[in-house]
């Protein structure tokens, strides 16, 4: 199957890579690029963890990465893990089934979380502190002349965040692309739900991983 990734690089290229070793063949057509914030570094001492739900956040954080390694990291999905392994991180436990399920398993009460801009809304567990930092934010890309036959050319369209679905189903509709010759494939279930209704196909990750992503196609 021929797969559209329309998420940010560099993520876009692991998600291609992981395609092409499931068999696929993946096209790249990222709608936006993830740019570094201004943001103070807390005094590290005063949490016991790091909550990381992207790995763009730690590619953005730059050289105040070496002060923060010496906390234990929780993750959002086994993406963010495998990074954060990479990058020096001692990861205590993976979450494979959205924030709000991993921040009830874990007995840290005082968390740092390095996000981007655009990041999911929750309501943390009593007796938690959360002190979150923007580090990044994603800017909207110009579409590429080469949209509409790339995206009618594709048997999926891999969705990886709310922000890309909701993007993705604007630029569908301003196009006047017949939804109904476009199937989609979301990392969650509420990603889906921002992609909206009228699609050929929906599937959706058991867990977010782009592996787990694969397997429904």
């Amino acid at each position: 199957m021929k797969l559209l990734i329309v998420r940010p690089k560099p993520g876009a290229d692991a998600t291609a890579a992981r395609v092409e070793a499931a068999g696929h063949i993946p096209v790249c057509l990222p709608l936006f690029a993830t740019q570094a914030v201004e943001w103070n570094l807390p005094e590290v001492g005063d949490f016991d963890g790091i909550l990381l739900t992207s790995a763009n956040a730690l590619r953005h954080v730059d050289d105040r990465l070496v002060q923060l390694t010496c906390l234990p990291l929780y993750a959002v999905g086994q993406n963010s893990a495998d990074y954060a392994r990479r990058s020096g991180f001692d990861v205590k436990h993976v979450g494979s089934a959205g924030i709000e399920s991993l921040l009830e398993q874990i007995d840290a009460r005082r968390l740092l979380w390095l996000a981007g801009e655009d990041r999911t809304s929750f309501v943390p567990p009593p007796g938690m502190h959360i002190d979150c930092r923007i580090v990044y934010r994603s800017a909207t890309l110009p579409v590429p002349d080469d949209f509409t036959g790339k995206l009618l050319d594709a048997d999926y369209v891999l969705l990886h965040s709310a922000r890309a679905a909701s993007r993705f189903c604007s630029l569908v509709e301003e196009l006047e692309i017949p939804k109904d010759r476009i199937s989609i494939a979301a990392l969650s279930e509420k990603i889906a739900s921002a992609a909206g209704t009228g699609w050929a196909n929906v599937r959706i990750a058991p867990a977010p991983t782009d592996n787990d992503l694969l397997s429904q196609l």
